[in-house]
């Protein structure tokens, strides 16, 4: 447990050193006796893609996937949301930077890529399957 939660908190600390101390943003994060939990508060969409971006990456690795799953992957979710966490499809209940069916608005940028990357790892395999489906039928 101890070992999990250290690399949870490892992994949080990687993902928002981009944003401490230069631009001041709040971030908390918060370990409770069960579950590490990383909070993102007050970031602006410039830098909620940026965090976005950069956990994406880390978490590709992290899966085994290589730099043309990244690749693919950036440009699915450039396509889909510009990787915006608060894109809003009008015409479906899809929501955030993955466009999930009936995602909660208030699920951070990051809990979006760990979906998202669920669900492409589930449906497609990797994201090099999901945008060659993506790019055939105009969504994934």
């Amino acid at each position: 447990m101890i070992k999990n939660n250290l690399k949870y908190i490892l992994m949080c600390f990687v993902v928002f050193a981009g944003f401490w101390p230069a631009n001041a943003v709040a971030t908390m994060l918060v370990v409770t006796p069960m579950k590490p939990i990383c909070m993102e508060h007050n970031l602006s969409i410039s830098q909620s893609k940026t965090l976005a971006k950069r956990y994406a990456k880390m978490k590709i690795r992290q899966i085994g996937w290589n730099d043309r799953e990244w690749k693919s992957l950036l440009t699915l979710w450039s396509k889909e949301s510009r990787w915006d966490y608060t894109a809003d499809n009008p015409k479906s209940t899809a929501y955030g930077i993955p466009q999930i069916l009936g995602m909660s608005e208030d699920t951070t940028p990051t809990q979006q890529v760990d979906l998202g990357l669920k669900y492409i790892k589930k449906r497609y395999k990797t994201p090099t399957l999901a945008l060659q489906h993506h790019l055939r039928k105009g969504w994934y």
